[in-house]
């Protein structure tokens, strides 16, 4: 089970990701994440009561800075990737995001056998492939570039690791308290910016973006009741295959060789963290 709801976090996060990059080609990424974040919090409010079993004040609190920290991951990601060179930016990111949870396991006390150990690192590979753009970017790489894609990394994966400190049984109360946070500041920051907030044009798309954002996380909480961090963050990682899959059937891009040998490598990945 733990498996399964990994790969659905790993498939909402890409779903997510693609809906999403279609909505910012109409509008400003505060307009995107704002929306995102609001209409993603308010179903689950609603929601949230019925489903958790327990809650505390501590489990809220580190949903809260988990969402911070994934909101600042991905100020740094959009920062990152309009400097450049996207073709180290963005695998760079990937690869940290998922690297940070497993050490944050190891430090915690998490043990995990050899095939597990090895399908981690398949993933790890695998998400370094796909996430690595097709067309060469020739931007000088900078120090700066580096260091916005070790932090955006290390955002995404602080945001796993302290939702992984939270109570499984008071899921998704944390995700409502991260949401929540995360809309506030977001608000506030377009506020002193005077930039717009509403989005324009088709909603069906940023609804889609922000239902597969926000179900991505709870999923993400509800694999933790069944798995070790560092293979759900991992399996979770693995979301630019779903958005390169997508890609592939709705926009009709071409897979290419090298996407064909990152979707083995996540394949192969699944096959043994999951295999029992």
């Amino acid at each position: 089970m733990g498996v399964l709801l990994s790969l659905a976090t790993a498939l909402l996060y890409g779903s997510g990701d693609f809906l999403g990059g279609l909505t910012s080609k109409r509008n400003s990424q505060i307009q995107v994440l704002t929306a995102i974040s609001v209409v993603g919090v308010a179903p689950l409010w609603v929601i949230a009561p019925l489903v958790a079993d327990t809650v505390t004040l501590n489990d809220l609190y580190l949903g809260a800075a988990a969402g911070l920290a994934g909101m600042a991951g991905l100020g740094l990601l959009y920062r990152g990737l309009s400097r450049g060179p996207m073709s180290v930016f963005a695998p760079l990111t990937a690869i940290v995001s998922a690297v940070f949870p497993v050490m944050w396991g190891l430090a915690r006390g998490d043990q995990q056998i050899f095939r597990t150990w090895l399908g981690i690192l398949l993933g790890l590979l695998g998400i370094f492939v796909l996430a690595l753009p097709e067309h060469k970017d020739s931007s000088r790489l900078s120090s700066a570039v580096i260091y916005e894609a070790i932090l955006a990394g290390i955002g995404f994966g602080l945001f796993f690791a302290l939702l992984s400190e939270t109570n499984t049984e008071s899921a998704p109360w944390p995700i409502v308290a991260g949401r929540t946070s995360a809309a506030v500041l977001l608000l506030i920051v377009a506020v002193i910016n005077k930039s717009a907030i509403l989005p324009t044009g088709s909603w069906a798309t940023l609804f889609g973006c922000a239902a597969c954002d926000t179900a991505a996380n709870v999923a993400f909480l509800f694999a933790l009741r069944y798995e070790q961090l560092g293979s759900v963050a991992v399996l979770a990682s693995l979301y630019p295959a779903a958005t390169v899959l997508l890609a592939r059937v709705v926009l009709h891009e071409h897979l290419t060789k090298r996407r064909m040998v990152g979707l083995g490598l996540a394949l192969g990945a699944v096959v043994l963290v999951g295999w029992t």
